[in-house]
């Protein structure tokens, strides 16, 4: 079944400006989360608890899925998953900053994928945000270079895997319940986690060496609201839009880890976070200031 037009909402922008936000304060505590134990085993609890979570808030209705949103939440699952445990794989061998800096790379690959999937061209506006944005993200992370090792690779397959979710949302939060949908994609990375970590001869973290306030935090605010309000959102947003907005998540990273960790940026992070601000302005502005100028064109037309 097609998935009808997009319907904009006013909220969609402050949503996703939210689920950055949020997800900037993740990069430090993955970080710190990630010297305790593995990255597969900080997966699978954080998405057992996110799913268990959720499954209670959603049980009276669970039985009612038709299965539309069933096939949607597996199809936008199996990519998110993907990106998820690519990313696990990939940060094994690479630096945060290097993993963060290569994730971001979703930025310039979502307007293909948008293209092969929906068959639709981004506008100039958003066109010349993207390459702001990644403009940004290169000075933003410039430390981080690049070399082609298994980690940036693995990254790279992390990357094209967002691009591909979040086109792959707009489409499925079109037709299905945005909440069903959230709820097979986090059912779908649990069993993926566990599976992970099975394959590595089980859970080797002690118990008592879980940092639990920080896997809670990550579960319940950075899984499971997160999740359930992007799938809403990107339903009322363009991809191409969405990943902009998302583009500030490196922002809002410097700025957490700046307030809570005493890091600081530095000028080239700036510039950086300028440019990437300059972006996102330019792909929101676009419309409205072409409008506007199209407006007093004609007027001045008709005064002549």
């Amino acid at each position: 079944m097609a998935p009808p037009p997009v319907k904009r909402s006013a909220w969609a922008t402050p949503a996703l400006l939210f689920i950055a936000a949020i997800w900037g304060t993740t990069f430090s505590l993955l970080r710190e989360s990630l010297r305790a134990f593995h990255p597969v085993e900080l997966m699978a609890l954080r998405f057992t608890i996110a799913t268990a979570l959720l499954a209670a808030i959603y049980a009276p209705r669970i039985g009612r899925m038709r299965g539309q949103w069933i096939r949607d939440g597996l199809v936008t699952g199996l990519a998110a998953a993907v990106g998820y445990l690519t990313q696990v794989m990939g940060l094994v061998t690479i630096s945060a900053s290097r993993s963060a800096f290569l994730t971001g790379t979703y930025i310039p690959l979502t307007p293909f994928a948008a293209y092969f999937i929906l068959r639709s061209r981004p506008g100039a506006g958003e066109g010349l945000g993207v390459a702001l944005a990644f403009a940004g993200l290169c000075f933003f992370s410039a430390e981080a270079g690049f070399s082609p090792k298994p980690g940036d690779l693995w990254t790279l397959a992390c990357a094209a895997s967002f691009a591909v979710q979040i086109v792959l949302t707009n489409i499925a939060a079109r037709r299905s319940d945005p909440v069903a949908v959230t709820l097979v994609q986090l059912a779908l990375s649990t069993v993926l986690g566990w599976t992970c970590v099975a394959a590595r001869g089980g859970f080797s973290t002690p118990w008592s060496a879980v940092p639990w306030g920080v896997i809670i935090y990550l579960a319940v605010v950075a899984t499971t609201i997160v999740l359930v309000l992007q799938t809403w959102a990107l339903g009322k947003t363009p991809p191409v839009r969405a990943a902009l907005i998302f583009s500030l998540e490196p922002i809002f990273a410097a700025l957490f880890a700046a307030a809570f960790f005493a890091e600081r940026m530095s000028a080239r992070e700036l510039w950086g976070a300028s440019l990437i601000l300059a972006g996102v302005l330019t792909s929101e502005l676009w419309a409205p200031a072409k409008a506007w100028l199209r407006t007093r064109v004609a007027a001045r037309r008709a005064e002549g």
